[in-house]
């Protein structure tokens, strides 16, 4: 199963093997979260850390389930996340053209009236996704890449990570 922990004793397994004692480590987003984590449970092993985008949250002993967390006005912008772990976008999006969709939202395509295809609060626009426009910020190649290699599996995995940490 994955965890913070098990990530953590991953990277301590991968340095070892690869004989290296010390690390440096920075992390993005979740990968933001794991960075902290790794340096609390091996404090000999990463010698700087570095976040982008990733406030530092203590450890706790209570678990607050995701929808707690969200709906209390906390980090509201987690919401997305809720849609993930729902299983409505599994549901939704099965066919490689709606996956392009999914991506064409994600990567700020908007509607020919402005609207959005996905917020953070919100999650994806489902009732939007034929109406959007192409993004400016991802080509046409690329993204009819990305929407052929999530088609092989679907979109379940991506959305089954976020189930497994929430």
């Amino acid at each position: 199963m994955y965890s913070f922990k098990r990530t953590a004793d991953d990277m301590r397994e991968l340095a070892r093997q690869l004989g290296i004692s010390q690390i440096i480590l920075g992390g993005h987003d979740w990968g933001g979260a794991i960075v902290f984590r790794i340096a609390l449970w091996y404090p000999d092993f990463v010698t700087h850390i570095f976040s982008i985008c990733t406030p530092y949250t203590a450890p706790s002993k209570n678990f607050t389930p995701l929808e707690v967390i969200v709906n209390s006005g906390r980090l509201p912008n987690f919401g997305y996340q809720l849609q993930l772990v729902s299983g409505q976008l599994e549901n939704a999006i099965q066919s490689k053209g709606q996956i392009r969709q999914l991506l064409n939202g994600l990567y700020g395509g908007r509607t020919a009236t402005g609207e959005p295809g996905w917020d953070v609060e919100h999650g994806i626009y489902l009732d939007r996704l034929h109406r959007l426009q192409d993004t400016v910020l991802v080509s046409k190649e690329v993204l009819d890449y990305y929407a052929d290699q999530f088609a092989i599996n679907g979109i379940h995995g991506t959305c089954g990570y976020n189930r497994i940490c929430f």
